[in-house]
């Protein structure tokens, strides 16, 4: 698949990917006390992002889903556990990672949790935060595979991987990447490109209001559960 849009849904993005979480908050769990299977979701603002009153978001979830069920990782989770109520999850914050996915190991403590967890399947939805200029798009599939092995120890689990919401110059290379491995890998480029997906008029700040709404985190759960459905059932 060849990307022949632009970028320029990636510019209206203006949250700064710094300091979303504080470092001790950058790993999550919930229904941990379930003995079934254990995904891992890795992912950034759209998957959690915590309270920032100057750019008027107050929740502590995906941006910007109206509460926090209605973000796509507790869309996703409430459908695995209607399958499998015994399942576990771990919400992984990177962010951090995407920022300075060049020397991405230098941030691998923050995530000695999500590693500990010993997922059965990772969803890797992230990429946005990845700066655009002078995208290195063979480096970044090099440090994004070895974060995914740091991520899986035990080399169990299974993998999904996702394009950008907004289209980024590297979701060729994860697609190339998903394609050698022989992973599944959703693309998402479509719905940040539709306004309707957006939280627009609903957030004065620019940025947050285009990240996904309730429609398109919707879409977004949707789309990954239906991969996830295939490997976990």
């Amino acid at each position: 698949m060849t990307i022949k849009q632009s970028f320029s849904q990636m510019d209206q993005n203006t949250v700064d990917s710094k300091n979303q979480l504080k470092d001790s908050a950058l790993v999550r769990f919930e229904h941990l006390e379930g003995e079934g299977k254990r995904i891992l979701l890795c992912g950034n603002s759209i998957t959690l992002h915590g309270p920032k009153a100057d750019i008027g978001w107050h929740g502590e979830w995906g941006m910007a889903a109206s509460a926090k069920e209605k973000d796509y990782a507790h869309l996703l989770m409430e459908a695995i556990l209607e399958k499998d109520a015994k399942s576990a999850f771990c919400i992984c914050q990177v962010a951090d990672w995407e920022r300075q996915y060049k020397t991405g190991e230098e941030t691998y403590p923050l995530y000695q949790s999500a590693r500990d967890f010993d997922a059965d399947l990772i969803i890797m939805r992230f990429i946005e935060n990845c700066p655009k200029k002078e995208f290195d798009s063979s480096l970044f599939i090099k440090e994004l595979d070895a974060f995914l092995s740091y991520l899986n120890p035990s080399k169990k689990a299974k993998i999904i991987l996702t394009t950008g919401f907004w289209a980024h110059p590297g979701d060729e290379g994860i697609m190339e990447y998903a394609k050698a491995q022989n992973l599944p890998c959703i693309y998402l480029g479509d719905l940040g490109e539709q306004d309707q997906m957006k939280a627009i008029g609903l957030f004065e700040h620019s940025g947050v209001a285009a990240h996904p709404g309730d429609l398109g985190m919707s879409a977004i759960a949707e789309r990954i559960y239906n991969e996830a459905a295939k490997i976990l059932f």
